[in-house]
C-alpha cells in the first residue's frame, strides 16, 4: 500500500517539473522572447549590485572552490542584457544595465576602476569595452549628458591597448595581464589580442575610420605569423613571451577564442569588402563548427562525456554565450555564412531550452546541452547567459516576412547616436619593469656586501683605539692608563678626581672623594673618575707632537 501511494506522488512531482521546463519554438518570435525572458530573469537573480549597500556592476566575488565571478564576466553579462533589449524590446533591465556599466568606467572613462586595477587583464577590460560597443551599435539608450558615450568608452580601451602593443618580445602582440606583477603577464594570448582585433574591426565599421582597420590587419597578421591562428584556422590559446619569445604554443582551444576572431573577420569583410576577409570568416566557421558542435549542438571542450563530472570552471561555463553572440552577428555581416550559422543556433537553442529545468522554479539552465534534455545539476550566470544568447541568436532563422529578424548593427551613418571621442582614454604606456639578469643580481650582491663591510669597519673605528697612535689624545692616554691600572674603580669611597692637561696629555690625581663630596667640587657616582679638562691658552708647539699639527693634517691644533 505504501508503494502504491508513492507512485502518484512521484508522477505529480514530475508533472510539476515538466510544467516548469522552458518551452521554445524557434519558428515563433513570441516563443523565443518568452523563453529568453525566463532565462534573463534567472540570470539577473545572481546579481545583487543594484541592492542597497552593494556595488553596481559587480557579481558576487570569486570564492573557492568555484563560486563567485570575476569582474570581466559581469561586463559580459551586461552585454547579454544589452542584446536582450535589442532582440526582444523588453526594457526591464535597462536601468540596472546603464547603472552598472557607468559605475565601472573608472576615472579616465576606460574601464579601469580603482578597485580592479591590481588584477586587471587586457581581456577583462576589453569585455566591458565590447559591451559598450554593442550599446553603440544597437542604439541602447545613451548615457546622461555630460558622461562618457558608449562609443567613447570603446575607443578609450582601444587607444590604451594599442599603446601597450609590445614589440620587444615576439615582434608584437598584446599581453594577457596589465600589471607587471600579475601571473600571466608573460603570456600573449588569443582572447586579449582577439578582443583588440574585434574592437578594431567594429570601430572601423561604425566610424568609417580606416585607421582602426589597419590595426585589424596588424593583429590578425601577428596572430597568424606566430601560429595562434593555424593554417587550418584553429585558434590556440596562448604563447609565452618573456622566455620563449612565442616560439611555443599552448594549443588548448576554446569556443570564445574562435568566436571573437570570427566576428572580427566578418566585420572586416563588411567594412572593406575584401574577399580575403570573407574567406577567413568562412574558414573559421568551418573549423569551429567541427570543434565545438556535436550533432549540431554547441559543446565546450571542457564538458566531459555524459554521465561524468563536468570539467569546466566558472569562467569556461560562460564561453558558449560569446560564441552564440558572435555567431549571430557574423551571420548578418557575412550573408554567405547565414545558412550554416542559423542551423547551428536553432539546433543548439532547442537543446539548451530542453535542459533548463533546474533550480527552485524548474527553469534554471545547466551547461551541457547534449544530454537529451536532462539538466546537469549546475546553475550560474555563465549557464544562464549561454542559454539566453543562443535563444536570442535563433531569431535570425525567423521568416523574413515576420519582420522579427534582428536588424544589422547601426553605424554613425545609419542611425547611430553615440558620440565619437577618438582621443578617449589615457594611452600612456607604463614603463615596463625589466627582469634582473644574473649579472644584475651578482652586482647587487657585491654592492650589498661592500656596504656591509664598510659599515663594520666604521663601527670598529668608532668603538676601538686601534688607530690612536699618539700619546696626546684623550683616548690614547685613557687606554694606556687603563692598561697600567692607573684608571680603575675604587672598591671603597667615592670616585677619583683627575685633571688632564689636553696640551701635554699629563694628568694629576686629586685623590678619592668622599661620598658627600668636597666643598665646591663635583661629586661622582659609580666609582668612575671625574675628569676636569684644562685647556691651555695657546697650544705648546713641540715638533712631532700632534698638538703642533693642524687638524687638516691629523693633529689637534685648531687653525
Amino acid at each position: 500500500m505504501l508503494a502504491m501511494w508513492r507512485i502518484p506522488t512521484i508522477l505529480a512531482c514530475l508533472a510539476v517539473r515538466i510544467a516548469h521546463a522552458i518551452e521554445l519554438d524557434v519558428d515563433s518570435a513570441d516563443s523565443i522572447k518568452q523563453a529568453a525572458s525566463t532565462v534573463a530573469y534567472d540570470m539577473v537573480s545572481f546579481y545583487q549590485g543594484n541592492q542597497s549597500g552593494q556595488i553596481p556592476g559587480l557579481l558576487p566575488v570569486p570564492q573557492p572552490p568555484d563560486k563567485g565571478y570575476y569582474w570581466w564576466e559581469a561586463g559580459a553579462m551586461f552585454g547579454a542584457l544589452v542584446n536582450y533589449w535589442y532582440y526582444t524590446g523588453d526594457t526591464t533591465y535597462n536601468a540596472i544595465t546603464t547603472q552598472a556599466i557607468l559605475f565601472q568606467v573608472g576615472e579616465d572613462s576606460d574601464f579601469k576602476p580603482q578597485n580592479q586595477t591590481k588584477s586587471l587583464g587586457n581581456d577583462d577590460q576589453a569585455f566591458w569595452a565590447m559591451t559598450a560597443m554593442s550599446a553603440a551599435e544597437f542604439r541602447f539608450p545613451d548615457p546622461p549628458v555630460g558622461g562618457p558615450s558608449w562609443l567613447g568608452l570603446a575607443q578609450a580601451v582601444f587607444n590604451e591597448q594599442t599603446a601597450v602593443w609590445d614589440t620587444k618580445y615576439c615582434n608584437g602582440g598584446l599581453r594577457w595581464q596589465i600589471p607587471f606583477s600579475n601571473p600571466g603577464y608573460n603570456l600573449k594570448n588569443s582572447i586579449s589580442n582577439g578582443c583588440l582585433f574585434n574592437l578594431a574591426a567594429r570601430l572601423s565599421r561604425y566610424t568609417k575610420d580606416p585607421s582602426y582597420a589597419v590595426w585589424g590587419d596588424k593583429v590578425w597578421d601577428w596572430m597568424w605569423r606566430i601560429g595562434l591562428i593555424s593554417p587550418t584556422y584553429q585558434v590556440f590559446d596562448n604563447s609565452e613571451a618573456d622566455k620563449l619569445n612565442c616560439t611555443e604554443l599552448d594549443k588548448n582551444q576554446w569556443s570564445y577564442n574562435a568566436g571573437v576572431m570570427l566576428l572580427g573577420a566578418g566585420v572586416m569583410y563588411n567594412f572593406t569588402g575584401d574577399q580575403k576577409w570573407q574567406d577567413r570568416t568562412e574558414r573559421l566557421l568551418q573549423t569551429l563548427s567541427g570543434n565545438f558542435f556535436v550533432n549540431g549542438v554547441m559543446r565546450e571542450g571542457c564538458e566531459n562525456p555524459v554521465g561524468t563530472q563536468i570539467g569546466c570552471n566558472q569562467d569556461q561555463k560562460s564561453f558558449k554565450a560569446y560564441l552564440s553572440r558572435w555567431l549571430t552577428v557574423t551571420s548578418i555581416m557575412v550573408p554567405s555564412t547565414a545558412a550554416n550559422i542559423t542551423a547551428l543556433l536553432r539546433t543548439s537553442a532547442k537543446a539548451a531550452a530542453a535542459q533548463c529545468t533546474g533550480g527552485p522554479r524548474g527553469t534554471e539552465c545547466g551547461i551541457q546541452w547534449d544530454k537529451g534534455g536532462k539538466w546537469d545539476g549546475t546553475t550560474g550566470v555563465g549557464q544562464s547567459m549561454s542559454a539566453l544568447e543562443v535563444m536570442l541568436g535563433s531569431m535570425i532563422g525567423l521568416p523574413q516576412e515576420t519582420g522579427q529578424r534582428p536588424k544589422p548593427p547601426v553605424t554613425g551613418d545609419t542611425g547611430g547616436t553615440s558620440i565619437s571621442i577618438p582621443t578617449a582614454g589615457n594611452p600612456i604606456p607604463p614603463t615596463p619593469v625589466v627582469p634582473a639578469t644574473k649579472k644584475d643580481r651578482a652586482g647587487a650582491w657585491f654592492i650589498t656586501v661592500l656596504i656591509a663591510l664598510i659599515a663594520l669597519f666604521m663601527c670598529y673605528f668608532m668603538w676601538t683605539e686601534a688607530f690612536e697612535h699618539s700619546a696626546s689624545t684623550i683616548g690614547g692616554v685613557a687606554a694606556r692608563n687603563k692598561g697600567k691600572g692607573r684608571v680603575e674603580e675604587r672598591e671603597k669611597g667615592g670616585p677619583e678626581r683627575v685633571i688632564i692637561d689636553l696640551a701635554t696629555g699629563k694628568r694629576r690625581s686629586l685623590g678619592v672623594m668622599s661620598e658627600k663630596g668636597e666643598t665646591g667640587a663635583p661629586v661622582g657616582s659609580g666609582g668612575l673618575p671625574i675628569v676636569e679638562e684644562v685647556m691651555p691658552t695657546e697650544p705648546k708647539m713641540v715638533k712631532g707632537d700632534r698638538a703642533s699639527l693642524p687638524r687638516w693634517r691629523g693633529g689637534d691644533w685648531v687653525t
